[in-house]
């Protein structure tokens, strides 16, 4: 049971870690912080989860009344603040921001490492409880939301706004993936079908973007002669 569990929650994040991370060509990320920061986002799985036990039951009473107010906080200021906030500390602590960071495209691989690595683990959990079709369905889905909304939020670290000072840049970097993990979320919560429907078109336009993006920042690589 152990083995199937991990082949459907856990090796699809892996999986698009190797596809986003063979992205970037000319000066690839050391793998050791790579598989640092993958692992540390699964491990913010748990202070997320204990943190998101505190609003279960507001959550659920605002999604069967349908009280807009109550599911935009919810979406915005509760699950998306603690997921994308734990993520973002996450890198501020375990990236050396100076050596590591040192492309424009790099922000955006750190940013979907930790989404990756966040959504492995949340699948893991899904699929233990609600079954393998869940997992199936979230090794694509959920992984690739994850990825985008942090991935979109490391595009300031080093390429976004680059005046900034280096807080500043985790601050809007945060704020960007807050944004777009919030709005996700805020679709799915209200519980119509055009909506989730919007959430996954969301998805889909945020990951060519930055795939697109990705391939511009290639030509401002200072290893890239």
């Amino acid at each position: 049971m152990l083995v199937p569990l991990i082949l459907v929650s856990i090796l699809p994040g892996v999986l698009w870690l190797i596809y986003f991370y063979r992205k970037d060509r000319f000066e690839p990320e050391p793998v050791k912080v790579i598989a640092r920061v993958f692992f540390g986002g699964m491990l913010m799985v748990i202070p997320a989860g204990a943190l998101e036990l505190i609003g279960k039951d507001g959550l659920a009473a605002a999604r069967s009344s349908g009280d807009l107010g109550a599911i935009f906080f919810y979406a915005f200021f509760f699950i998306g603040l603690i997921e994308e906030g734990l993520k973002f500390l996450l890198l501020a602590l375990v990236v050396n921001y100076h050596k590591d960071m040192n492309e424009p495209v790099d922000g955006i691989i750190y940013g979907i490492t930790v989404g990756l690595g966040f959504a492995a683990l949340e699948n893991l959990l899904y699929t233990e409880t609600m079954g393998f079709q869940v997992g199936l369905w979230r090794a694509v889905v959920t992984c690739l939301a994850h990825a985008t909304f942090s991935g979109w939020g490391g595009y300031f670290l080093t390429a976004g706004l680059p005046k900034l000072p280096v807080a500043r840049r985790f601050l809007v970097g945060f704020g960007v993936a807050l944004f777009w993990h919030g709005l996700y979320d805020f679709l799915i919560f209200l519980n119509i079908p055009i909506l989730a429907g919007a959430s996954l078109l969301l998805t889909g336009i945020l990951l060519y973007l930055l795939l697109r993006k990705m391939r511009e920042l290639e030509a401002y690589s200072p290893f890239g002669n």
